[in-house]
């Protein structure tokens, strides 16, 4: 983002599943491109970084999905910010997991576009590119976009993230609320678990990490995440902490006793 701040970061991981995509592009030069083709590589491991290219399909709750990855780019009217949204979206399977499933990930990647627009540094050029990655589960279908902001003189670029999880049973966002039976004793649960854990995951500070407002048990905390069979995976906004986007894996275990009925058809790949 145009200065080092949380703005837009926090983006709550499961849109609503009816969302449409908002803050369509900007009237400007004839740049604009669209571009949809199937993923040609396969890769199953859930810990492969965001450019790693999506899997072809996959497989969840007994349906089988195709995978396509797309890109949308604009620019302003002036010339000075130039954008390109990439996302995974899936056909074929349950024709309501899919509609909510593209609808969200087009929400969520507009959702980090729109705040970039609106604030980018007017002195210079900028750019802002998004990377996804889907996950397939037995009970969900989930993805995480990672959004990089470029400014031109700026030090550094700053990084956005937001993750989006389907329950493929339902066809219904699954938020943290629906995740646990307490949400509020389970964010005191993701509270003390990132005490524990993020400090061995980021080199930073001693263990367990002192309060501090980037832990506190507030749903923001930790909107962004996903489902996967080591547990929660949980991916911390950009200066939540510090500059950059650490993630913690809270293994199921440390949350099988919080967890709403059903909700530990998650852990399964």
């Amino acid at each position: 983002m145009g200065t080092h701040s949380r703005r837009g970061a926090l983006l709550i991981a499961t849109l609503a599943a009816g969302l449409a995509a908002c803050g369509g592009p900007t009237s400007g030069p004839p740049s604009s491109t669209t571009t949809t083709s199937p993923v040609s590589s396969m890769t199953t491991s859930s810990a492969a970084s965001p450019t790693t290219a999506a899997p072809t399909s996959g497989m969840s709750n007994g349906a089988a999905y195709t995978v396509t990855r797309s890109s949308a780019g604009d620019a302003t009217s002036d010339g000075k910010g130039r954008w390109n949204l990439v996302v995974d979206t899936v056909t074929g399977g349950d024709p309501r997991v899919a509609e909510a499933f593209n609808s969200a990930v087009h929400a969520s990647a507009a959702g980090q576009l729109d705040p970039v627009k609106r604030d980018a540094d007017p002195d210079g050029t900028w750019t802002f590119d998004t990377e996804p990655q889907i996950f397939f589960g037995a009970a969900s279908v989930s993805e995480l976009i990672t959004g990089l902001y470029v400014h031109v003189p700026s030090a550094h670029p700053s990084s956005y993230v937001s993750t989006v999880v389907i329950d493929s049973r339902s066809a219904k966002p699954i938020t943290l609320g629906d995740l646990f039976t307490d949400k509020q004793a389970g964010l005191e649960r993701l509270s003390q678990q990132t005490k524990d854990l993020l400090p061995a995951v980021s080199g930073v500070g001693p263990t367990p990490m002192p309060d501090e407002p980037g832990n506190a048990a507030v749903e923001a905390n930790f909107a962004n995440w996903i489902p996967t069979p080591a547990g929660m995976e949980i991916h911390f906004a950009d200066y939540q902490f510090f500059h950059g986007t650490p993630t913690i894996t809270v293994p199921w275990s440390a949350l099988d006793d919080l967890l709403a009925p059903g909700m530990a058809a998650l852990r399964e790949p």
